[in-house]
């Protein structure tokens, strides 16, 4: 890695005798995605502000190809997703030590082979300014209304009046199904059954950790001002900026998702409902059912920091 004050090249390097297939999801070039970097300033950790995405369990389309004894680079601009704006020693590292990779055709369930994440390190002496995340779009056109079963309010940016219909669906159902979520922690104190199949083994903090997200994802649905944005045309489910409460950006595939059930409109909601730090701020450390289910077996702690693991739980209620 090489860095200068604004920007850090990655290069991945393929030391084998054997083409690999890595998921495109773990490599930096993923950062407009998710939090693939660990950004410290004098030792202490950056948080990420750029954007988490819900996205399906990945497919052959979604691993980069690199050749025997070839690399990958890509140069990510740091002020994009972290505050640079104080001065300090600033180190930058692949977030995870290991990457999912398939050696011959990506497998549904790759394994994962151990990286070095290396480093760079880079001293500034002034302030940095990150790019704003909405500069050069024109604002949406917003509607405000308030659901009739709940004191929430949504602005809907862009939405046709079909969109409107179903998001407003989606809103009761997501608040109904985090509800339900909180009746059964409530009733089950001491995790075991379903908490055991998406959190993993108890224990008290991480409980706590999951009883208190369903109760501010449950409180932001039913009483907050939320902004309902239709105007992307990726195909994501959704997405948030973590640092910016209550709005939530709708992709393509949100638009085909069943209303309730697994991968539902209602339970995307909660998976980015979750990602918002000020309901506890969850991460994306796997993606789909089965990657759910074993991370809570491999990583309890992972578990109860991974959106999916809300939204499969929350969906089952």
């Amino acid at each position: 890695m090489t860095a200068n004050a604004l920007t850090v090249r990655f290069t991945v390097r393929n030391t084998s005798a054997s083409p690999i297939n890595v998921l495109s999801r773990d490599l930096p070039q993923a950062h407009e995605t998710a939090a693939v970097l660990a950004v410290t300033r004098d030792g202490a950790p950056v948080p990420y502000r750029g954007r988490l995405v819900k996205t399906a369990a990945p497919t052959a389309a979604d691993y980069t190809r690199i050749p025997a004894g070839g690399s990958y680079a890509v140069t990510l601009n740091l002020a994009d997703d972290y505050d640079l704006s104080r001065p300090g020693t600033f180190t930058v590292a692949l977030a995870s030590t290991r990457m999912r990779a398939a050696t011959g055709a990506p497998a549904a369930l790759p394994d994962t082979i151990r990286v070095d994440t290396g480093h760079a390190t880079v001293r500034t002496s002034a302030a940095i300014r990150g790019i704003s995340k909405t500069a050069g779009v024109a604002p949406a056109v917003t509607e405000r209304v308030k659901l009739a079963a709940a004191a929430v309010t949504i602005t809907y940016r862009g939405c046709t009046t079909s969109e409107k219909t179903a998001l407003a669906t989606a809103v009761t159902n997501a608040a109904t199904m985090s509800q339900k979520s909180t009746t059964w922690l409530t009733a089950n104190p001491s995790g075991g059954g379903a908490y055991t199949t998406w959190f993993g083994t108890y224990s008290s903090s991480r409980f706590s950790r999951v009883t208190s997200a369903y109760s501010k994802i449950t409180t932001e649905l039913t009483s907050k001002a939320l902004t309902l944005d239709c105007t992307s045309d990726e195909d994501y489910y959704a997405y948030v900026y973590p640092d910016e409460p209550y709005i939530i950006y709708l992709c393509n595939a949100f638009w085909t998702a069943p209303a309730t059930g697994t991968d539902s409109k209602a339970g995307t909601l909660i998976h980015e409902s979750s990602h918002f730090t000020v309901n506890g701020g969850t991460d994306d450390h796997a993606y789909g059912q089965t990657a759910a289910k074993q991370l809570a077996i491999s990583s309890p702690a992972n578990a109860v920091d991974n959106a999916d693991n809300y939204e499969y739980f929350a969906e089952s209620r």
